[in-house]
């Protein structure tokens, strides 16, 4: 009995120290099997980056980042001054255009999807009867014309005298409708100086209003002196 009482306690503890070691081996397999779940899992996650294309810009191919126009608190608005420079582009910006948002010429979100020519964002209202360039007129700094730049004009109007100080919208105006084509009575434009004038009374003695039988295109004064008055009133020895 002794004997036997002596050996239980040694018993009793190499049993309690085989579970101990078991349970301490089975932890660490769940480690490592839950390491190796991790590991596999991050480089499939990884894999699956490699392998999905980025996701494409809705601007197109551009060259620049996007916080060169856009803040990271949201899409829009976007920057007040932007870091791109369109003036380093095939198109600078010049005069009115300088003056546009974005989205006055670019209407699509892909920029390269813009207009090439005038009449992509201008409408003509000159029905294209001088073509569809219209720098060929018109500058840059707004839709002031260059009588020097109208290469037709001479042939169809010549533009001598006084008619080379005015304007074009003083003679191309409301009269016609805003298209320039050719005038070819002085009383399109001077039916109201003619009226008005009253000495002599031109409507009242029926003069012609064919202005330049009497005028020269430099001046309304210094008249033809062989100006044909009706008969009534240019007498011998009388006044003009």
């Amino acid at each position: 009995m002794a004997g036997q009482s002596r050996r239980l306690p040694k018993s009793t503890n190499a049993s309690g120290g085989s579970r101990a070691n078991e349970a301490q081996a089975a932890v660490r397999h769940n480690l490592v099997q839950i390491l190796c779940g991790l590991l596999l899992a991050s480089l499939s996650v990884s894999a699956f980056a490699q392998q999905r294309p980025p996701t494409p810009n809705p601007h197109g191919a551009l060259e620049m980042s996007c916080d060169s126009c856009h803040v990271s608190a949201a899409w829009r608005p976007i920057r007040a001054v932007l870091a791109f420079d369109h003036n380093k582009t095939s198109y600078p910006l010049r005069g009115s255009h300088r003056r546009l948002t974005c989205e006055q010429c670019h209407s699509k979100m892909v920029f390269s999807e813009v207009g090439r020519n005038c009449s992509d964002c201008h409408a003509d209202i000159h029905l294209r009867k001088f073509g569809a360039d219209c720098a060929q007129c018109h500058i840059v700094q707004g839709w002031f014309t260059s009588k020097e730049q109208v290469r037709n004009h001479q042939n169809l109007f010549p533009l001598i005298g006084a008619h080379a100080a005015v304007e074009c919208e003083a003679c191309h105006k409301a009269v016609v409708g805003g298209q320039y084509r050719v005038l070819p009575y002085c009383s399109a434009c001077h039916l109201s100086e003619y009226k008005r004038t009253n000495n002599p009374n031109h409507l009242a003695l029926n003069f012609p209003q064919t202005c330049d039988s009497c005028h020269s295109q430099d001046s309304w004064l210094g008249a033809s002196q062989q100006m044909r008055f009706p008969a009534q009133v240019h007498r011998p020895g009388g006044g003009d």
